[in-house]
């Protein structure tokens, strides 16, 4: 499946940013386990990331066709 993630990240040095991502996961726990997993990266950096919104495209399209 894939999910648009929305997100805001933000660093003590810079103007925080909102953005949004394509991930691709089998399952939504793999999704978090993905997620999680950058989330660490950028932590390791010195950013802050907020997860605001996770959507999934195949949800957003059953709503268009029906």
């Amino acid at each position: 499946m894939k999910y648009y993630i929305t997100y805001c990240i933000t660093h003590p040095e810079h103007t925080p940013t909102t953005a949004t991502g394509l991930v691709e996961a089998p399952t939504r726990l793999n999704l978090d386990v993905r997620l999680a997993r950058g989330v660490g990266k950028w932590k390791k950096r010195g950013y802050a990331v907020e997860i605001v919104k996770i959507a999934c495209i195949d949800d957003l399209q059953s709503v268009v066709h029906d």
